[in-house]
């Protein structure tokens, strides 16, 4: 009789991939000693203007949400508002634990991938949120510098040259991807990753990159083609980006108040937030940690005059970072979690 061959095991990578999740966040928690603290710090403070904060944030989601929706629909991607926040909340997430933000639109790209959307197509749609929250943020930073000039020049000049050079990047990231829908650009891209995967040819081929390369290529034109005729949903995302990027400046202006303090507008703590974030929004660290918190002492310094700044760092951070990194690492755990029952349910 012959024998049975053993069935090959399959590495159980979704249930993994939640496990190093979990093990990031616990790790996270650990390594950030005032991520304890700032809890006794929040139970200290007023809470409607905390809770302020949180109803924006959440807000700030649903532009989110609604900007990816959009744009997705405008290319006749089926998908609904509930999706597209997860979507949005997952990019924000993988942003903010990678360096440079640099995990957060190929991720979103490969949960798309699961519902067979072309990696191509969906990183172009991708890309266009990016660019039209972009404009949005460099035009809002660019009005504050001007509406605060004056007064930064008088009581903080040594600030101008970081908020100048956050500007030119900035401003920079915002040509750069745009002009990733000319085709000259996009092919001397495709062929530089040809020649970087041609430097290692053995797992070029086994991944087969000359073609995958090709038919990212193919997918992304498309997207250029269409992209022609569909400037308006384009011209839409950076009008709604908008008002999502000054909610996402304005929890600062909840968090000073929940401090007590009443001297600055609401104007004023919302350009100083936006100028701040124009500053450090481009350093190498996962979510710019330690050069958001430098800034925020340089550029805030003048407004938590009661020996209340560092603490109010915390908070901000909290609101800011933390909360969008917890409430992230639960929905990662959850959906793959659902995903991963959903497979194998329908394997049988």
């Amino acid at each position: 009789m012959n024998a049975q061959p053993l069935k090959k095991k399959k590495i159980p990578w979704g249930m993994l991939y939640i496990a190093a999740t979990i093990l990031a966040v616990v790790l996270f928690g650990i390594f950030n000693r005032e991520f304890g603290n700032v809890f006794y710090t929040i139970t200290h403070l007023t809470p409607g203007n905390l809770s302020m904060a949180i109803v924006i944030s959440v807000v700030f989601f649903f532009f989110e949400g609604g900007v990816i929706l959009l744009l997705m629909r405008s290319q006749s991607i089926p998908m609904k508002l509930g999706p597209a926040m997860k979507l949005g909340l997952i990019g924000i997430y993988y942003s903010y634990i990678t360096p440079s933000s640099t995990g957060g639109q190929p991720m979103q790209a490969a949960y798309l991938r699961r519902d067979h959307i072309p990696v191509g197509l969906s990183t172009a749609v991708l890309i266009m949120k990016f660019f039209c929250y972009q404009c949005a943020f460099v035009l809002c930073s660019i009005l504050s510098f001007w509406a605060m000039y004056g007064k930064i020049a008088a009581e903080n000049p040594g600030i101008i040259p970081f908020i100048v050079v956050g500007l030119l990047v900035n401003g920079g990231s915002v040509v750069f991807f745009g002009s990733l829908f000319c085709r000259p650009v996009l092919g001397t891209i495709c062929r530089f990753a040809k020649w970087l995967a041609g430097r290692f040819p053995k797992l070029a081929r086994r991944i087969r990159a000359a073609e995958a390369i090709d038919q990212f290529q193919a997918d992304f034109d498309s997207y250029t083609d269409d992209f022609k005729e569909k400037k308006k949903a384009v011209i839409w995302g950076v009008v709604l980006s908008i008002p999502q990027f000054i909610l996402q400046m304005s929890v600062l202006y909840f968090v000073y108040r929940s401090f007590g303090y009443a001297q600055a507008g609401y104007g004023e703590i919302v350009a100083m937030q936006s100028l701040l974030q124009s500053s450090v929004s481009f350093m190498p660290m996962p979510g710019a940690s330690g050069a958001q918190e430098i800034g925020f002492s340089t550029f805030l310094k003048p407004y938590f005059v009661n020996n209340d700044l560092y603490a109010a760092v915390m908070v901000w951070r909290f609101f800011t970072y933390y909360l969008v990194v917890i409430a992230g690492a639960l929905l990662v755990v959850a959906d793959q979690f659902l995903y991963s029952r959903r497979q194998s349910a329908e394997r049988g």
